[in-house]
């Protein structure tokens, strides 16, 4: 008896070779062949995506200029979306090497036994030793927005304190929340120390190195770039916005900083004047970093006691306050991408960095650290003692601060995280296109 099955099969085959004009095994063969370029296609794919992430993790600024060239061709929400998986990318990465032991947090730097037993101790100056020192209990790691009244009343600055007293540790690391001496000054008093906590749980190995800055030994100024904050108000000329630390101000002994300032025109369009030159107007409700004629130093919110006076001579706005009043602001639990950042979701870690002012304004903070959400930026900000505080520039390389080192008639920038910021760390030594701020010392 014959297999009717088979031959039906058979006769399909051959309708479908005659109305194809092929034969069944060409067809095959042929999808095969797609087949296999497709493995192929999808391989050399992630083979490209592996190349581009070595490449920005050995040349930042790679991935840097490259974020912002695809930002003009398919825009920041899709740029923002792809940096995010890369953010997360990297974050699994970190989990996975901690999880099974491959890895460590540690100090950033070597801290010394002096500096632990020196600022472990009580100050011995007679000045400094009637001075209670300023002591924020930094509250736990917020889970929940937590609303802040406008009728709060300010507490009562305390008296200026220096240096530093150790901060309270929120990890494990050793070394964790201890000051050590920074910079220094011509008569070596240390205007700068650093510290550094780990303020995410869920991160070990998220680390935030904290520059506090004797702002009455020293001088904050702020620089417009050459191109950011793009400004659509024309400028008398182009020295208005050089883009260049002015040249009394780039010598030895007098320049003893540098730090990165806020993000583009186009995230934000935040206020920013410097020299007299406004690049964009200030708007209410935002946190606001001023600069005065007398070198006075405020931050607070436009709008709500902050205003333009006739003796402030630069300002830098760069979303809302992070910390408002020693508390965390609700608005952190936002996602905007418009307050924080285009990093679409703020789950999503990033490089971020921020500036802070203790109560009684001669304290500047400047904090900076990978794998970043916006909550742990603000736990940071809070455990350090920062009265009012705002985010300044996300992602690598955009994020430096460098101290500078007298060199003959030279300075040479050193980055405050080596491991981190480590492409063109001399950009504020030249005409730079992004805005900055440097210290500058007040003792000749």
């Amino acid at each position: 008896m014959k297999n009717h099955t088979n031959d039906n099969k058979a006769t399909r085959k051959n309708v479908i070779g005659e109305l194809t004009g092929r034969k069944p095994e060409t067809c095959r063969v042929r999808f095969q062949k797609f087949l296999r370029l497709l493995g192929i296609a999808i391989g050399a794919f992630l083979v490209l995506l592996i190349l581009v992430f070595i490449g920005i993790q050995t040349w930042p600024a790679f991935g840097a200029q490259g974020a912002d060239f695809l930002r003009g061709v398919i825009g920041d929400q899709a740029v923002a979306g792809l940096e995010m998986d890369f953010n997360q990318a990297q974050d699994t990465i970190q989990k996975i090497k901690y999880q099974f032991g491959l890895d460590k947090p540690v100090a950033p730097w070597t801290i010394s036994q002096a500096s632990l037993q020196t600022l472990v101790a009580t100050p011995t100056s007679i000045e400094s030793a009637t001075l209670t020192p300023a002591i924020q209990t930094p509250e736990p790691f917020q889970t929940t927005p937590v609303v802040i009244s406008p009728a709060e009343p300010t507490n009562t600055p305390a008296p200026f304190s220096w240096p530093p007293v150790n901060l309270t540790s929120l990890g494990a690391a050793a070394g964790e929340g201890v000051w050590s001496a920074y910079i220094q000054d011509s008569q070596g008093y240390t205007v700068a120390y650093r510290t550094f906590l780990q303020p995410d749980p869920t991160r070990p190995y998220t680390l935030v190195a904290i520059v506090a800055i004797d702002l009455t030994r020293t001088r904050l100024h702020f620089v417009l770039g050459t191109i950011e904050p793009a400004s659509p108000i024309a400028t008398p000329d182009a020295a208005t916005r050089s883009g260049a630390i002015p040249a009394p101000d780039r010598v030895p002994n007098v320049l003893l900083a540098a730090f990165n300032g806020g993000f583009k025109a186009r995230h934000g369009e935040f206020g920013a004047m410097a020299g007299g030159v406004t690049a964009l107007p200030p708007k209410d409700g935002l946190g606001t970093l001023a600069i005065y004629q007398s070198g006075r130093v405020g931050l607070g919110e436009w709008g709500a006691g902050m205003t333009l006076t006739p003796d402030m001579v630069a300002f830098r706005q760069n979303g809302p306050l992070v910390i408002q009043q020693g508390k965390v602001n609700p608005r952190i639990y936002d996602n905007s991408p418009q307050d924080w950042g285009y990093t679409v979701n703020d789950v999503s870690p990033t490089v971020r960095s921020g500036i802070g002012l203790s109560t009684d304004e001669k304290t500047l903070y400047y904090f900076c650290g990978p794998s970043l959400s916006m909550e742990a930026l603000a736990q940071a900000m809070q455990a350090a003692g920062a009265w009012n505080a705002i985010q300044l520039d996300i992602n690598n390389y955009w994020t430096l601060f460098v101290k500078f080192q007298p060199s003959g008639s030279k300075v040479i920038p050193e980055p405050l995280l080596p491991q981190l910021m480590v492409a063109n760390v001399d950009r504020y030594l030249w005409n730079y296109s992004r805005d900055y701020f440097y210290i500058t010392s007040t003792i000749k």
